[in-house]
Parts: C-alpha cells; structure tokens; sequence
C-alpha cells in the first residue's frame, strides 16, 4: 500500500510531459501598440497551455531597448524554462541571447536576426509576399492608367537592413518587374505609426504630389498614408479602380482589412502569418526544452506569409484569414459596410 500510494504521488507531480515541476515559458513583445504584436501573444497563450499544457508569461518591451532587455532579465529572474523575443534591434537580441544562455535557458528569436548567431529563429518568410505586393499594385495602376509610370513612396522603420532584404527592396522589385519605369520617388521613417505616418505622408503629398503608390512596413503605417490622402481629398477608388493611388501595407490586421475591401478605398494590399509564427516559436521553445533542438545553434524555422489582396483574394478567404490569425469575431462583409456609413 505505501509503495502505491508513493507510485500515485510521483504521477501526481510530474506533468504531462514528463517535466517534475510545470513548465513555464516567456515571450516579449515588441509592442503591443500593434494588432500582429498583440495577436502573436493571444496565440502563445492560447496554443501553449492547449498544446503543451505550459504557463506563457508575456511582457511588454513598448517598442524600447532598453525595457525590451529589462523584460528579458524579469524572465530569467523568474527562472522560466525558455523565451522567446521579437525585437528589431539586432545587437540588443544578441545580448538577450547572451543573458538567457548564461543562466542555460534557451531562446529563439524571430524576423530579425541578431548580431550572432547562436540560437534558432523563426523567419516569417515575407519576401515573396512583398514582392506579390508591389506586382499586383503596379498591375492595377497601370491598367487603370497605362500612360502614367508608378511614381512610389515607401514608409519604412528607419536604417533596418533585414526590412530592406524581407519587405522594401522585394515590393519595389515587384512594382518593376510590372513597371520597368518605375520611380522609387521617397523612402522616409513612419516609426510604425499610424499618427507619425500620416504626417510624413501629408509631406510626401505637399513635395511630390505624383507619388501614386504607397507602401508601409507595417499597416499601421499604410493607415497613416490613408489617411493623410483623405484629408487631401485623394484615398479613393471608384469600385476598386485607382483614381490617385494605391496603398499597401504589412500584417494583415481586421483595422487594415476593413478598409481594404471598401471598394472605394485606396488600401487595397497586405500580407500576414501570426498563427503560424506563435506556433513557430512555442514550437521551437518546447524543442530546445525536450533537447529536441540544439539551444546553442542558429538555424532558420520558416514561416508561411500569405499575400492578401482586394483584387485576387475573395473576402471569405480573407474573413478566414483574420479568425486565423488574429482571432476575429465579426463579420468582415459587415464590418466593411458599416465603416462606409
């Protein structure tokens, strides 16, 4: 009997996994100023307790280094069994994964590489989205306006070398390879917001009023250049056909979207993958933990980013796409509706 009960007791405290004590993991975020920020979260917290039965600590690096590193020290302070973190500064990462692999706690880190590489990452691949992007915009303008080259403007992060390799650089190459006499007119810094792009693009609008494609790192940033067209008395369409430009953006979020398959809206493009890059990194996470993948070593876990367009990508594909990845509840059709009253 006392052998028994001794048995029910060690099965009592060992978890599903077979780890003595529960598992625990953390995540800091970018920021969570920003939809994909705040839907990778959800997803960590939804999909690692159902999948692996774990505890995720979130924490909130409000888009600064410094309390970015701050949130990485809580974690190991808090003796987490692995991170992971998403920070475009690259030698901050660095110096994360230096703390972490100090006290032997794995990380990964995801879309930017760090300064070295010595742990997995988790690269959403955006490349060929980017450059579906600039292709399809280009085709549009061009069919609504054959005589007149796409003049671009892109709002970007600043001096980021990746943004350059993973979205800039390809939706350029694909606005060309439509448009051979394309003309990248501005490249300025929107900082990822909606409020700071809308005054650079009202800037953009006053130097180079030709400018006809807009693109933004993120949506946020494309809301910003929307809204600055609106207030210039540009930003529509007439059923989908451009009349004085057309806007992209990055991450697919529902505040994009809505605005997106407004027909007379000028957004007509973005592109996304938050499901598959949270279950990427817990993935990784729980790996590192089994001793499934190497902590120590560098190795690209790719990600599917999916290309979502007014014009090739029906609302229901893109109503599915928001209850995928960002955990939408409503009704894309009617939410659109309703943003035009």
């Amino acid at each position: 009997m006392r052998k028994l009960m001794l048995a029910v007791l060690a099965i009592a405290l060992v978890s599903p996994l077979g780890f003595a004590k529960p598992i625990k993991v953390g995540h800091v975020v970018y920021t969570m100023e920003h939809q994909f920020h705040q839907s990778i979260a959800k997803e960590l917290q939804s999909y690692g307790p159902k999948m692996y039965g774990v505890k995720v600590i979130i924490l909130d690096g409000g888009g600064k280094g410094e309390k970015m590193l701050a949130a990485v020290e809580n974690l190991i302070a808090q003796k987490v069994d692995a991170i992971s973190v998403h920070s475009p500064e690259t030698a901050l990462t660095a110096k994360a994964i230096e703390l972490a692999h100090a006290k032997k706690i794995p990380i990964v880190t995801t879309l930017i590489y760090p300064d070295s590489k010595n742990a997995p990452h988790v690269q959403p691949m955006e490349t060929p989205a980017s450059y579906a992007e600039g292709k399809i915009l280009a085709q549009q303008w061009l069919k609504a306006f054959p005589n007149k080259p796409c003049k671009v403007a892109i709002l970007n992060f600043g001096a980021w070398e990746q943004g350059e390799v993973l979205r800039f650089g390809p939706f350029f190459e694909g606005v060309k390879a439509v448009d051979p006499n394309a003309e990248l007119v501005t490249v300025l810094n929107g900082q990822g917001s909606t409020e700071v792009s809308m005054k650079v693009t009202l800037d953009i609008l006053q130097a180079h009023p030709e400018v006809n494609i807009f693109f933004g790192g993120n949506d946020e940033m494309a809301l910003g250049a929307l809204a600055a067209c609106e207030q210039k008395g540009r930003g529509k369409m007439n059923n989908g056909k451009p009349l004085t430009e057309i806007i992209a953006g990055v991450d697919g979020n529902s505040s994009a979207l809505i605005k997106m398959y407004d027909p007379d809206c000028s957004f007509k493009a973005s592109q996304g993958a938050v499901r598959d890059v949270a279950r990427a990194e817990m993935d990784c996470m729980m790996g590192m933990i089994e001793g499934k993948i190497d902590m120590n070593k560098f190795q690209i876990i790719q990600a599917y980013v999916k290309a979502i367009d007014y014009w090739q990508t029906s609302i229901e594909d893109a109503q599915v796409f928001l209850m995928d990845n960002y955990g939408y509840k409503g009704k894309l059709a009617a939410d659109v509706a309703k943003s035009k009253k």
